[in-house]
């Protein structure tokens, strides 16, 4: 069952994103992550890392509304993430990530969470930093030859016969959920034990991933997993086979975890 936003839940949740500042130009380690600026409402910074210049920069546009801005070598992506409405705007301009450019936002995604938790407590972080980790990862993920163009995600979605996105669906750990896709074998369903094959199900990366964020357990999550794998997953040419169910899964990588989808 789908469950609708509520704005005090979100103020509740947002008390456990504390602000990380650090107004030290000289520390080395804000250094190995190239960062510029870390402010409550702003991180931003440059990086080379596996010989590509990579620059990022997340900024609150209101109280609710975080912009973030991703250049890697001549490659752009945006987005606009609304945590009250939860709707996302996309913007790559047909943009094709190389397999080579997805790794390094990986390796990018692993120096930060690096940088900010230092292997204590995950529950200390601004929505900017949150809403960077988590874009970082999703945009990682998105299959081979997928072309990130100009669109919008709405968590509020209805669900049609040519639509499967099923909005924000919580599931929960060690138990079978039916998981629905397509491919070029046409549309297919099967039931799927979560979190009974590395982590399936999770919205990220596999078990051991070291992205420490919270990460949400969800249906959109799942069927983009299963078909992933069964195509030959994020990194694999054959991937191409789930654009779709990667699209459906952007809402819930974003505000999973805000809607309680924890596993």
């Amino acid at each position: 069952m789908k469950k609708h936003f509520k704005l005090l839940t979100f103020v509740i949740l947002s008390g456990l994103f504390v602000i990380s500042c650090n107004d030290d130009n000289n520390n080395p380690e804000a250094e190995a992550i190239g960062l510029e600026q870390q402010e409550e409402q702003i991180f931003a910074g440059e990086k080379t890392i596996n010989e590509h210049l990579v620059n990022y920069k997340v900024a609150a546009k209101s109280e609710f509304v975080f912009t973030t801005t991703l250049e890697i070598d001549a490659v752009t992506l945006y987005a606009s993430v609304n945590y009250q409405d939860q709707s996302i705007d996309f913007d790559g301009k047909d943009a094709v990530l190389t397999l080579d450019q997805k790794q390094t936002l990986l390796d990018l995604g692993k120096e930060i969470s690096n940088y900010l938790f230092k292997g204590e407590t995950t529950d200390q972080f601004s929505m900017a930093e949150f809403t960077l980790l988590r874009l970082l990862e999703y945009w990682a993920k998105s299959p081979t030859g997928y072309p990130h163009k100009k669109t919008r995600i709405a968590s509020s979605v209805k669900q049609t016969l040519k639509n499967r996105d099923e909005g924000i669906t919580c599931i929960r750990k060690n138990t079978f959920v039916t998981a629905t896709y397509d491919d070029d074998r046409g549309n297919i369903r099967e039931s799927i034990l979560v979190n009974g094959e590395d982590c399936i199900g999770r919205c990220g990366s596999g078990c051991g991933s070291f992205f420490t964020i919270a990460s949400a357990w969800t249906k959109d999550c799942l069927d983009h997993d299963r078909c992933g794998r069964v195509n030959g997953s994020s990194f694999n040419p054959f991937d191409s086979e789930c654009g779709d169910e990667y699209r459906e899964a952007a809402d819930d990588y974003l505000f999973g975890v805000i809607r309680g989808c924890r596993g």
